[in-house]
């Protein structure tokens, strides 16, 4: 090749290459010009749910795209994020799941094959203690009558339901088991609204769901009882519900469900960025603070990319020794 036709071909490629820059460029700048499809792990209605949604209101308006919620429940939530990886990471198709269940799954599911820290956490839309229900039909007004009640010779097995092998409501659960000594028939469901609905109906006796989404609602109407709260203080909203920390053997028994949008591995770091600072306009939007006053929910504080990531790590370091210190084996 002479010197000439060298230089022609070299110059067409670094012609190409900027071509290529620059269409990548207008591509991430152009991002979202389409609508944004959430899948959300578990069913319409609860806590998660309702959180996210509330969440897509604001995102839409700092987005200019609208967003289109898909619930996806099973599996400790890992169906969704089996769809969200099928769907490829181009920032269209996002996860909306509970932090936790999220975590723990990969450990606890056989079918869960993925790796939560591969993914990119864009923000937290919610986060709510869990409260300890009961059904009406038990005369037990707290926690320490339940477990005197739960140990009493020839006393019926009270069934505790949850929402699936190595989800956040089973570990919490499984603590308060092994702490007190108590046994009860653990019943596993899709998501925490179908065991709302459940329970207001007499169907079930015990579980621990968040207080955040309908289950303020229910207590506040009598259809369940609130026996105490999973949390460091008394929560406001409920000043006569004692923590279990206030029991004897309740120390440090503190437990949250957080709820928060993922984009899957290989999402490009502007588009994580973009969606990144839509969720902090929404924790920090009057509508989100409107909604923790009315759902006694937590306050947050904005995160940044590197936040969330030391969040996301923080918080599974966490619950993977939990349920290593508690046994829990993968079904």
């Amino acid at each position: 090749m002479n010197l000439s036709i060298y230089r022609i071909c070299l110059q067409g490629l670094m012609l190409a290459a900027i071509a290529v820059g620059t269409s990548s460029a207008v591509s991430a700048q152009g991002y979202p010009n389409k609508p944004i499809t959430i899948k959300v792990a578990f069913p319409a209605g609860g806590p998660a749910d309702v959180s996210i949604r509330a969440a897509n209101i604001v995102l839409q308006r700092n987005l200019g795209s609208s967003l289109i919620t898909e619930n996806v429940p099973g599996a400790n939530g890992s169906i969704s994020v089996m769809a969200v990886l099928r769907a490829g990471p181009d920032g269209y198709t996002l996860l909306g799941t509970a932090g936790t269940d999220f975590l723990v799954a990969p450990f606890m599911v056989a079918s869960a094959k993925y790796q939560p820290e591969k993914f990119r956490l864009l923000g937290v839309v919610g986060i709510s203690d869990f409260v300890l229900l009961s059904g009406n039909a038990h005369s037990f007004k707290n926690v320490d009558e339940l477990i005197a009640y739960s140990r009493k010779p020839g006393g019926k097995e009270m069934t505790l339901a949850h929402w699936g092998t190595g989800s956040t409501s089973h570990i919490v659960g499984a603590d308060l088991q092994q702490r007190t000594g108590a046994k009860f028939l653990e019943v596993p469901y899709r998501g925490v609204a179908p065991v709302l609905a459940d329970m207001s109906g007499g169907h079930i006796d015990l579980t621990f769901a968040p207080l955040g989404g309908s289950t303020l609602s229910l207590i506040q109407t009598g259809q369940v009882k609130a026996l105490a709260i999973a949390s460091a203080n008394r929560n406001p909203a409920l000043p006569d519900v004692p923590t279990i920390g206030e029991s004897a053997w309740g120390r440090n028994f503190e437990y949250s469900l957080w709820s928060a949008l993922f984009a899957p591995p290989g999402t490009p770091d502007d588009v994580v960025t973009r969606l990144n600072d839509a969720m902090n306009e929404w924790t920090t939007s009057e509508d989100n603070l409107v909604r923790i006053q009315r759902d006694a929910s937590r306050r947050l504080e904005p995160m940044s990319v590197d936040q969330a990531e030391a969040f996301l790590k923080s918080e599974r370091d966490k619950y993977i020794a939990m349920v290593r210190a508690l046994d829990l084996q993968p079904q």
